[in-house]
Order: C-alpha cells, then structure tokens, then sequence
C-alpha cells in the first residue's frame, strides 16, 4: 500500500510529541525542565495577569519549589528529591518526633558545602495551609497565594509584606555554598510583587491546558535517599 510523503511526515511527527509527552512526566523536578514564565505586557494584558507572571518563575525555583511541592516532606537540591534524613512535615510545618526542623537547622546558613542552611523560622507550611503549588498552573498559584484559606488568612497586603520582607522567604537569594540562589535580583521581585499588587493583584486567565503533574518519587527511590 502507498502512503503520501506527508502522511509518513505526520505520522512521524505525531509519534515523537507523544514519545517526548510521556518522557517529560517521568522526571523529578529539574529547574531546567520548568516551563518558561516570562511574559511580555505586549503578550498578555496586565488585565490578564502579566504582571504575575513577570515574578511568578521565582515562586517555581527550587529555593521555593522544594518547600511546597506535594508531599508531606520537604525537598533538597535543585532536582527536588526528597529530604534525606526522611523529615515530615507535623501539624505546625515544625517536623515530627525528634526530627525537628530546629534539630539541624538554626537561624542562619551553617558555614561549608553540604551543611545545614538556616533562616529564621525555618519550617514548612502548616499542615492546615500546606500551599503546595507544584503542579500547578501559573493562574492557579496566583489564585492559591490569595486566597486567605491557602495562606494562613493573610490579606493581600499582608501577602506582599510576606513575600518581599520575610526573612525565610529572602533566603532564597542567600541560600549558602553549594546551592543556586534565585536569578532575579530580590529589588526586581519586590518591584515586581509591589507593582502587581497596586495594579489589583489580577491573575492570569487559565490557558485551557492541563498543568505537567510531577508526582512524588517512587518509594523505592525515597528509601534510596534515605538510605545515604
């Protein structure tokens, strides 16, 4: 049977996307696999939710990514695996048992490579308002840090206060030696954050398309992990 030049090219085609479809859901988080995030105002409308999205790839580091990915854990390195020393999360973001947040980590970075990073209240979210945004899209993170029931009832100004000034928050740009800090600059994210909150907060309109789901790792691989 015959085909036509272009039905071979199509049916090629077709089986590469859905080749590279499948293979793009089997890897831990990687920040080089994170979708792009910057946005022009000539692209999408400030009305539309531009604004957002010009700091919204900040939020998708792994500096922030790894304390609010799905889970129960928190999550190291810029490849997201789980925390090795099998930490969970606890009713107050805090830990559990003896394997407190506080047992390793104090108020500032431990001096060295692989040791212990630190900031002030170091936690994770509360199991209440776990404000998990891995997997999201970027207008369903927007409606998430909103929204006073995902973050810890806080208004909007309250929201801006703690994104720009909070001293957890403001590690990500001083992570400690060995860890990759935020690429924008913190004066250009608070600008940012400031300018999107004076122009109403608005939120990107959603695309149509499902966001990449990036679940946890396999059980065999988390007790790799906590086997090192």
């Amino acid at each position: 049977m015959r085909y036509s030049l272009t039905s071979v090219l199509v049916a090629i085609g077709t089986t590469v996307l859905i080749f590279t479809g499948t293979m793009s859901l089997s890897h831990p988080i990687n920040a080089a696999e994170r979708p792009a995030t910057k946005a022009t105002a000539s692209a999408t409308p400030a009305s539309n939710g531009a604004l957002f999205v010009e700091f919204v790839s900040v939020l998708r580091h792994p500096r922030c990514m790894n304390c609010h990915s799905r889970g129960d854990f928190p999550r190291q390195g810029d490849d997201g695996h789980p925390h090795t020393m099998n930490v969970r999360r606890g009713a107050e973001g805090h830990g559990v048992t003896a394997e407190k947040c506080s047992t390793c980590h104090q108020d500032h970075n431990l001096v060295g490579a692989h040791t212990p990073p630190g900031a002030p209240s170091w936690a994770l979210p509360p199991r209440t308002t776990p404000m998990i945004w891995q997997g999201l899209s970027d207008a369903q993170i927007c409606r998430s840090i909103k929204d006073p029931k995902q973050n810890k009832n806080r208004n909007l100004d309250q929201l801006v206060e703690h994104l720009t000034e909070d001293k957890l928050v403001m590690w990500g740009w001083n992570p400690g030696e060995g860890r990759s800090p935020i690429p924008m600059s913190h004066e250009e994210f608070a600008a940012k954050v400031k300018q999107w909150r004076a122009a109403g907060a608005p939120c990107p309109a959603d695309s149509g398309e499902k966001a990449a789901i990036v679940t946890s790792l396999p059980e065999s691989v988390q007790n790799a992990f906590r086997q090192q």
